[in-house]
């Protein structure tokens, strides 16, 4: 799994992530509505894109033990977004950033707001990407994986 995994298969993902990141919060810092913002979505990157992408590329290539695969896949991608994700909230606040997705983060306690309470949100998220991603990610697979059977 080492290099197709590093350099093809997350690559693209990956950038495509740290983009929406930025773009993220330029859109929320340019005062758009939050309908706008959400749009922008590591979350939905994380536990249904990302995890179709991996299945559809695993499926295809044909790779031994396919549903291994997609687990670390979906882990080391959610991983690494999450991280991706963390600055954003030390920036919230250190500039007391007002949006919803920084609740918490202006607490009194620094600790709290610069460890805690991100490092919480990127757990719930990394273990929602798991579970969603991964039943979506396996339906995905068992499909692709059944028509190349057929062909």
């Amino acid at each position: 799994m080492g290099g197709w995994l590093l350099k093809g298969i997350l690559k693209w993902p990956l950038i495509v992530t740290a983009i929406v990141v930025v773009l993220r919060v330029i859109v929320e810092r340019a005062g758009a509505p939050p309908a706008v913002s959400n749009m922008l979505s590591v979350a939905a990157l994380t536990t249904v894109l990302g995890p179709l992408y991996f299945a559809l590329q695993i499926g295809l290539a044909r790779k031994p033990h396919p549903y291994w695969m997609l687990i670390r896949l979906i882990f080391i991608y959610a991983v690494c977004a999450r991280a991706m994700v963390l600055p954003t909230y030390w920036a919230a606040r250190m500039f007391n950033w007002t949006e919803s997705r920084f609740a918490g983060v202006d607490a009194r306690n620094p600790f709290v707001g610069f460890i805690a309470v991100p490092v919480i949100t990127a757990a719930v998220w990394i273990v929602a990407s798991m579970v969603i991603g991964s039943a979506i990610g396996y339906i995905t697979l068992a499909m692709v994986r059944s028509r190349m059977k057929t062909t």
